[in-house]
Protein backbone atom coordinates (compact mmCIF):
# COMPACT_ATOMS: atom_id res chain seq x y z
CA UNK A 1 0.00 0.00 0.00
CA UNK A 2 2.72 2.32 1.16
CA UNK A 3 5.02 1.61 -2.09
CA UNK A 4 2.02 2.23 -4.11
CA UNK A 5 0.81 5.56 -2.55
CA UNK A 6 4.64 6.70 -3.16
CA UNK A 7 4.75 5.68 -6.78
CA UNK A 8 1.22 7.77 -7.15
CA UNK A 9 2.98 10.69 -5.86
CA UNK A 10 6.33 10.49 -7.53
CA UNK A 11 4.08 10.24 -10.58
CA UNK A 12 2.17 13.39 -9.84
CA UNK A 13 5.65 14.87 -8.87
CA UNK A 14 6.81 14.28 -12.47
CA UNK A 15 3.19 15.66 -13.98
CA UNK A 16 4.24 18.52 -16.66
CA UNK A 17 3.69 22.07 -15.39
CA UNK A 18 0.82 23.77 -16.28
CA UNK A 19 1.41 26.49 -18.55
CA UNK A 20 -0.66 29.66 -19.43
CA UNK A 21 -2.29 28.54 -21.75
CA UNK A 22 -3.68 25.44 -20.27
CA UNK A 23 -4.92 28.00 -17.04
CA UNK A 24 -6.38 30.32 -20.04
CA UNK A 25 -7.72 27.35 -21.67
CA UNK A 26 -9.93 26.42 -18.43
CA UNK A 27 -10.90 29.84 -17.76
CA UNK A 28 -12.33 30.12 -21.70
CA UNK A 29 -13.71 26.54 -20.87
CA UNK A 30 -15.28 27.96 -17.82
CA UNK A 31 -16.59 31.22 -19.39
CA UNK A 32 -17.70 29.57 -22.25
CA UNK A 33 -19.74 26.84 -19.69
CA UNK A 34 -21.30 29.22 -17.55
CA UNK A 35 -22.97 30.95 -20.84
CA UNK A 36 -23.98 27.56 -22.60
CA UNK A 37 -25.75 27.69 -18.82
CA UNK A 38 -27.79 31.34 -18.97
CA UNK A 39 -28.67 30.70 -22.45
CA UNK A 40 -30.08 27.68 -21.46
CA UNK A 41 -31.92 29.45 -18.66
CA UNK A 42 -33.26 31.71 -20.91
CA UNK A 43 -34.44 29.88 -23.38
CA UNK A 44 -36.22 27.46 -20.37
CA UNK A 45 -37.93 31.07 -19.42
CA UNK A 46 -39.16 31.98 -22.38
CA UNK A 47 -40.67 28.82 -23.36
CA UNK A 48 -42.73 28.44 -19.68
CA UNK A 49 -43.59 31.89 -20.59
CA UNK A 50 -44.85 30.58 -24.14
CA UNK A 51 -46.51 27.94 -22.86
CA UNK A 52 -47.89 30.11 -19.95
CA UNK A 53 -49.25 32.55 -22.13
CA UNK A 54 -50.60 29.50 -24.36
CA UNK A 55 -52.77 28.06 -21.34
CA UNK A 56 -54.04 30.96 -20.54
CA UNK A 57 -55.28 31.66 -23.79
CA UNK A 58 -57.23 27.85 -23.93
CA UNK A 59 -58.42 28.32 -20.74
CA UNK A 60 -59.88 32.13 -20.34
CA UNK A 61 -62.97 31.87 -22.36
CA UNK A 62 -63.62 28.77 -20.01
CA UNK A 63 -64.14 31.21 -17.17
Amino acid sequence: MALSAGLKLIQWARRPAVTTRDREQVVRNRRHAQFRRLSRDERVKEQREREIAKYLYQVRPMI
